[in-house]
């Protein structure tokens, strides 16, 4: 609809001033000048609610949306074996941004999903089931009149900011990829060495025997 004014404005102040001597309405100087201030209050005004949409966000609110995700420790579950780190949550650096890998599947295989990239992440103990707070801001119309109003700006639910709160267990941990790859390692070779002690320690008690 701006667009519409803008150029209907533009079109009759050219208009009017072209004309001027050869339309009816040029004959008497006050019609006419009241007509080209008319055309050109509506140009201008079009024009300043245009800048003030695009550059301020005239006619704009801003709306949170919230989504909550039940997560699950990155590492899955033994029961025969306690895990290490009692919940994980992997973290992988894409240039200078962190991505939170999580994982969705209460039971079995880990379901492994990741946040995208974000304004801001935060971790925050809780005591009840660890899920994940997706927080997004969207700038939309503040009523009807703006919509149409400003129909072809292309502002309709622009996102502004995105904010990822993890509600975790005390006990948990953060980890980059690298980390739990050195991690996971390790602790095989702490197993591998393990098992050969064992084996040594009883090659030697068979041998007294």
């Amino acid at each position: 609809m701006i667009l519409v004014t803008l150029i209907i404005g533009a079109a009759l102040f050219v208009a009017f001033i072209l004309t001027s001597g050869t339309k009816w309405f040029s004959q008497h100087k006050w019609i006419n000048g009241l007509l080209v201030a008319l055309s050109l209050i509506l140009f201008l005004g079009s024009e300043t609610l245009t800048i003030l949409n695009e550059h301020g966000n005239y006619g704009m609110k801003t709306a949170v949306s919230t989504q909550k995700i039940s997560i699950y420790s990155a590492v899955a579950s033994n029961p025969k074996q306690p895990a290490a780190i009692p919940f994980l949550v992997l973290r992988q650096n894409v240039g200078r941004d962190p991505l939170y890998i999580y994982n969705v599947n209460k039971q079995g295989k880990p379901k492994m999903k990741h946040t995208g990239i974000s304004d801001q992440n935060q971790f925050k103990v809780t005591d009840k089931a660890p899920y994940l707070e997706v927080q997004i801001q969207r700038r939309v119309f503040q009523n009807g009149f703006y919509r149409r109003l400003f129909a072809f700006s292309g502002d309709e639910n622009v996102k502004v900011s995105t904010r990822n709160v993890f509600f975790v267990p005390e006990q948990h941990q953060v980890m980059t990829t690298e980390e739990i790859q050195k991690m996971q390692k390790a602790m095989k070779q702490k197993q591998e060495m393990m098992k050969n002690a064992a084996k040594e320690q009883q090659g030697a008690t068979n041998s007294k025997k």
